[in-house]
């Protein structure tokens, strides 16, 4: 049952991002979420009723504000092959993992601390993530572009695993400070060793 209007539903959500920058999960009291976000305590109890559900709420938003930055997975411009499709699509996701690198390395962090979170994160950002690019595959196997045996699941969760490890290991593990990352040059090989694999030849 929806309790909040759809302003005071962003406001909690963005107060919780906001918070979640600087405090720990369970640190973050009911009190400094109403502060923040203007939102009554009793309305943001009965609309959510837990700081679980309030994460859970902010990955979906995120994982949605991340799939509409993406074209739909049947459009199809004019001389692209799957390869270039391919590429744009990882362009999309390696831009949007980086406009949320600091909220991204805070989960990171809070599920290697908390199996609750960690389960969370990875039932609601990773799997969903995951059915989204699953429906690129399946679109491509449609037109015929995919071999038939491929499993379309496992797939996709190799190509987004390899996409998100390099950004974070670049990003949280000192790569900046040692050297460039070329992001042309990585999501094309990237692409095009994942496409020899499940392509037809």
């Amino acid at each position: 049952m929806t309790i909040l209007n759809p302003e005071s539903h962003r406001a909690v959500l963005d107060g919780a991002v906001q918070l979640f920058e600087t405090h720990r999960l369970k640190d973050i009291a009911l009190d400094k979420l109403t502060q923040v976000s203007g939102v009554p305590a009793f309305d943001i109890v009965r609309q959510f009723h837990s700081s679980e559900n309030i994460l859970k709420a902010v990955l979906e938003r995120e994982l949605q504000m991340m799939a509409v930055a993406a074209q739909a997975p049947e459009l199809r411009m004019a001389g692209e092959t799957i390869e270039d499709e391919l590429r744009i699509l990882a362009s999309v996701i390696l831009d949007q993992y980086r406009k949320r690198l600091g909220f991204m390395g805070k989960m990171m962090d809070e599920a290697l601390h908390d199996p609750k979170v960690a389960a969370l994160y990875y039932g609601t950002f990773i799997v969903q993530g995951r059915q989204l690019f699953t429906e690129f595959l399946n679109v491509r196997r449609a037109f015929g572009e995919l071999q038939d045996e491929v499993d379309i699941e496992a797939a996709a969760a190799t190509f987004l695993a390899s996409l998100f490890g390099s950004v974070m290991t670049f990003e949280f593990l000192g790569g900046k400070q040692v050297e460039s990352l070329d992001d042309d040059r990585l999501l094309r090989q990237l692409c095009r060793t994942f496409l020899r694999g499940i392509a037809k030849r």
